[in-house]
């Protein structure tokens, strides 16, 4: 096994930009495609949450989460409610019309988990994701890291 970072970053590269490419072409009668997806999957599954929770749970910052929330809006997919105790606070719902698009990332989903476990063994699949996070979790320690020492600088 070659222990080249080149050779793994050029799978996950490819693999990413595959996944993209899915997805972008699953979802474009929906007018949303990957980078947004995850943000409507999420609340309907969570109707009501906060866009605090949601930066939390996709480890974006606010500024790239403000973006997708201006996006969802635009098309009507997002309806923003202030909290009754807080008015700090926000609450994010989907709309009638984003209904639909949820049921298709869903079958989206489906879709591309049958395509890519095709001809792999569930313990395989299941030993890949735990690898998955390990490299996740490794990185995202390097990064918040890093992040911690250019703020200190500043």
């Amino acid at each position: 096994m070659d222990n080249n970072f080149s050779t793994l970053g050029k799978y996950v590269s490819i693999f990413d930009r595959l996944m993209k490419m899915y997805y972008d072409r699953g979802l474009s009668e929906y007018e949303i495609g990957w980078g947004q997806q995850f943000y409507v999957e999420y609340l309907y599954e969570h109707p009501g949450a906060s866009p605090q929770e949601m930066a939390k749970q996709f480890r974006v910052d606010k500024a790239t989460l403000t973006k997708i929330i201006k996006k969802l809006t635009a098309i009507d997919y997002l309806e923003i409610i202030g909290d009754e105790k807080d008015r700090r606070m926000k609450h994010l719902y989907l709309t009638q019309k984003a209904y639909p698009a949820a049921m298709q990332i869903k079958q989206v989903h489906a879709d591309f988990y049958r395509t890519i476990k095709s001809g792999i063994s569930p313990e395989d699949l299941r030993f890949t994701e735990q690898i998955l996070q390990q490299m996740i979790q490794n990185l995202s320690q390097k990064v918040r890291h890093k992040m911690e020492e250019h703020h200190e600088e500043q």
